[in-house]
């Protein structure tokens, strides 16, 4: 009777044993999806819709900033396959394309491959300047087939009507310590000449990388303008934080992804295609994509 009771206290104990380890490795089953959940990096698309009466068909725009050299695969090839499958117009290039100490190799390559494809458009960002090559930078994409705003705009034929794409340098061009290239002029300047292309019936679209810069934005005289550098806040928490830090924002940005209302000026704020050692929380990358519409 005594050996029975002491064989059924151990079968106890190894009961509660094993309904401990159950319990932990459910934990941990859960606690590693969760993570994937909140750190998962995966490419998404982002759909964003602006109504105009300045068009009469839609135009699409591809969205890239904030590559930072990223590698897409093997030859870019997952990234140019979700830049195809979206049928853009156009594709634009917000800055920090290439980064400032990583190898621009996987970028060429895919510049290479969308310049042939789509009328391409690249402003700089901070990074492509922090690396002290900007001129070698600017000249790669160039031979890629992609035109390089400076200041300037362009009239585009899209659909069989017009619209007007505007560029203007990163700050950090005009920056002595940052930039290697000529820094005549002002960013103010820059856009000051920009603002001077617009007031027509085109659609004008303003590339420019900090959008932190927002005021300057506003009742510009452009209908949109497209920003990127805030890399989505890097931290997100669904219905609670849009973004917990950003470049030149600090704590809790303000602008870090989406549309945000200036006036008569909308501005979209692509979190960028960015993936390195700093963790993006809820907060994948993303490219995105713009359908200038008609209104009904």
């Amino acid at each position: 009777m005594l050996k029975t009771l002491v064989n059924y206290g151990d079968l106890m104990k190894t009961n509660k044993k094993m309904k401990f380890y159950k319990i932990c490795g459910f934990v941990v089953a859960v606690l590693s999806v969760l993570c994937v959940v909140v750190l998962w990096q995966g490419l998404t698309v982002h759909l964003y819709t602006e109504t105009t009466d300045k068009v009469e068909k839609t135009i699409r725009i591809a969205v890239l900033t904030d590559l930072h050299d990223t590698f897409y695969g093997k030859k870019q090839k997952r990234l140019i396959k979700s830049i195809q499958k979206q049928k853009p117009d156009i594709v634009v290039l917000v800055g920090d394309i290439a980064d400032d100490n990583r190898s621009h190799d996987g970028t060429e390559q895919l510049l290479s491959a969308i310049g042939k494809q789509y009328p391409c458009y690249y402003v700089s960002g901070n990074h492509e300047y922090l690396s002290g090559k900007i001129d070698e930078i600017k000249e790669m994409i160039r031979s890629c087939g992609v035109t390089v705003l400076e200041g300037n705009a362009e009239i585009l034929n899209v659909n069989g009507q017009k619209i007007r794409l505007c560029g203007v340098d990163d700050l950090y061009r005009f920056i002595y310590k940052y930039s290697n290239s000529d820094r005549s002029g002002s960013w103010q300047e820059q856009l000051d000449a920009c603002k001077a292309e617009t007031g027509d019936d085109v659609y004008s679209v303003l590339l420019s990388h900090r959008p932190e810069l927002a005021e300057k934005y506003r009742n510009s005289g452009f209908d949109l303008v497209i920003a990127g550098h805030a890399h989505g806040g890097q931290v997100r928490i669904p219905w609670l934080l849009k973004g917990l830090i950003a470049p030149n924002q600090g704590w809790f940005p303000k602008y870090t992804s989406g549309i945000y209302v200036l006036g008569t000026t909308d501005m979209l704020v692509s979190r960028g295609l960015c993936k390195n050692k700093r963790p993006r929380v809820f907060n994948p990358p993303e490219l995105v994509v713009v359908d200038i519409e008609p209104q009904k």
